[in-house]
């Protein structure tokens, strides 16, 4: 049943239903719940159910056939969410297996909470690559790059639409990524990324915010990355941790 009274029910069950495509919840090559199923699960009208449909079939994640029914498009098996356990080599991996697209990039005063992580001097400026990953056409992150002097002044820039970031570090430059700090939060899409990423303005984001380290503990880069909500999800491997005093988990 849907109950936020805010928000339009067709869009409540747009969003439900994608991401239970998206999941891989429903089968393959079996038919999809008729309208009629859907609306009695969700205590919903049929044009609601129809409105959000349609929503799909357009976003090319639902096909209808006449007489046969409606069936999970093409598009949607190959979306399958990106995992990142927050290893550089799976960092390294979701660059591999998607494509980018670079919006802009500029030679800017960094935000103090960037130069105070890749320890610019207040005079220098860092190179800001801001770019819109894809996985087969369909936008899930936005992302702002941050290098210092040093490394920016030697980035081969046309390279930055065909190779990840950490791999034009490493093959190119011979930086050696070895570890990173990151923290991960939930917010919203504001209208400039909302955009860009084709959603609407307010839908949720992940929020990925990471800075990399070399071999000899330097800073090299830090990243600010948005994820689509109905298109990531964040994984960690987790350990029981029981000591005298307490009981909890910890990162295995």
């Amino acid at each position: 049943m849907l109950v936020d009274k805010e928000i339009p029910l067709y869009y409540q069950l747009e969003t439900i239903i994608r991401k239970r495509i998206l999941s891989g919840e429903f089968p393959q090559d079996a038919p999809f719940p008729s309208e009629e199923s859907i609306g009695k699960e969700y205590e919903v009208s049929r044009i609601t159910v129809r409105r959000a449909l349609s929503s799909l079939e357009q976003e090319g994640l639902i096909t209808r056939k006449r007489g046969k029914g409606t069936f999970i498009a093409e598009k949607a098996k190959s979306l399958e969410s990106p995992r990142l356990s927050g290893f550089i080599e799976d960092i390294i991996s979701m660059g591999i297996k998607t494509s980018t697209k670079v919006i802009d990039i500029s030679w800017i005063d960094a935000p103090d909470k960037v130069r105070e992580c890749l320890k610019i001097h207040e005079t220098d400026q860092s190179l800001r690559i801001e770019k819109v990953r894809l996985i087969k056409g369909s936008t899930f992150s936005h992302v702002f790059d941050y290098l210092p002097p040093d490394i920016g002044q030697k980035i081969p820039l046309n390279k930055l639409n065909v190779k990840p970031l950490l791999m034009i570090l490493e093959d190119d430059l011979g930086i050696r990524a070895a570890t990173a700090v990151q923290t991960v939060e939930a917010t919203i899409a504001d209208p400039e990324v909302a955009n860009l990423l084709n959603i609407r303005v307010g839908e949720p984001l992940l929020k990925v915010e990471r800075t990399v380290f070399d071999v000899n503990q330097k800073p090299v880069e830090y990243v600010s990355v948005q994820y689509r909500a109905d298109k990531y999800f964040y994984t960690v491997n987790l350990n029981r941790k029981i000591s005298k005093n307490s009981v909890g988990w910890g990162p295995a």
